[in-house]
């Protein structure tokens, strides 16, 4: 099999094309996910067809730390409490009950890597041992 990723842009306003897009995606073997706060609103498009697909179908990331606002000042907020909030609310919008990949989104951004340390990573922990049963994984992407 040839490997390959390709990435589908859809302005935020055509929801509409964008969940036939998933659909199909989903439909025709597509079983990996990656969404974002970040990525404005594709938590919610998702969360309006994931759903409706057995979730053993496909595998869902997202990202704590990085936030889409029109606020420069609060696009990343890697402390304790926003990312608890962060993880929650994202399995709250994908309609799932887990994530089965988390990313720290952009740790070069936190003020220092004390944060991610002592506050991300911990929230990141907890939010895992609150959900035993599920599989949410622990992972930092940097390229720093």
């Amino acid at each position: 099999k040839q490997w390959y990723q390709r990435r589908v842009a859809i302005t935020a306003g055509d929801s509409k094309a964008a969940k036939a897009v998933i659909e199909y995606a989903l439909k025709h073997g597509v079983n990996y996910i990656d969404t974002s706060p970040w990525y404005i609103n594709s938590e919610e498009l998702l969360g309006q067809v994931l759903p409706n697909i057995s979730r053993s179908k496909y595998i869902i990331s997202s990202k704590c730390g990085r936030y889409y606002s029109d606020d420069v000042l609060e696009w990343f907020d890697f402390s304790f409490d926003r990312i608890t909030e962060s993880i929650d609310k994202s399995i709250k919008l994908l309609g799932c009950k887990y994530l089965d990949i988390c990313f720290c989104h952009d740790v070069e951004f936190a003020p220092t890597l004390e944060v991610v340390i002592n506050e991300a990573l911990p929230a990141m922990k907890k939010a895992k041992e609150k959900r035993k049963k599920y599989r949410l994984r622990l992972c930092v992407d940097t390229t720093a």
